[in-house]
């Protein structure tokens, strides 16, 4: 599953190299929404959030950027919005626990582009996916958060710190914890695959 078609409309908003610049608001905007959508939607579903719910908090975070746009700092727009979309996504997550819980258990994260993957390939990702969003919605949300940010985002613990407003130590931590947690959740999964 990807963001919707939509949100991926606001990425073909036409931005060449020469016309970003500090000046030009509205390119920059356009470039800030083409280059960091998939990522933040992707984060904010591994936050927990169904498909609709990351849309529309995606689209949350994109209208407060484009407001801000002239406070985002130059290099630093992956940390912004990302900033956002944690904060934003907490407060979905408590108002999506007033409501009546929905479970929808083949929803995928990815959405598999390859022009002729394999059967065996597809069953394998499929798996892997499927263990990835079993093993995150077992982990406390602060946990879920450092790990994802970490491991699937490639931040780093100093980015991390900033952006939870946790201690490197808390995050280094909230990290161990979660890759424990993961690697029991996959030895679960191998056991029940043989």
């Amino acid at each position: 599953m990807v963001a919707s078609p939509s949100l991926l409309a606001l990425r073909d908003l036409p931005v060449t190299a020469a016309a970003v610049s500090p000046k030009d608001d509205a390119a920059r905007q356009a470039a800030l929404v083409r280059t960091h959508l998939p990522s933040v939607w992707r984060f904010l579903r591994r936050l927990g959030l169904q498909p609709d719910d990351a849309d529309d908090v995606a689209q949350e975070v994109f209208l407060i950027a484009v407001r801000k746009t002239d406070v985002i700092e130059e290099g630093h727009e992956r940390s912004f919005l990302f900033g956002i979309a944690l904060r934003i996504a907490l407060r979905a997550r408590r108002t999506q626990k007033t409501r009546a819980e929905r479970t929808e258990t083949d929803v995928e994260i990815d959405q598999v582009r390859s022009p002729d993957p394999s059967s065996d390939e597809l069953c394998a990702r499929k798996e892997a996916r499927v263990l990835l969003d079993k093993a995150l919605s077992e982990m406390k949300p602060d946990v879920r958060t450092a790990f994802v940010l970490y491991e699937l985002e490639q931040m780093t613990m100093i980015e991390i710190a900033t952006l939870t407003e946790s201690a490197p130590g808390t995050v280094a931590s909230r990290i161990r914890r979660g890759r424990e947690q993961f690697q029991s959740a996959a030895a679960r999964f191998q056991a029940r695959m043989r």
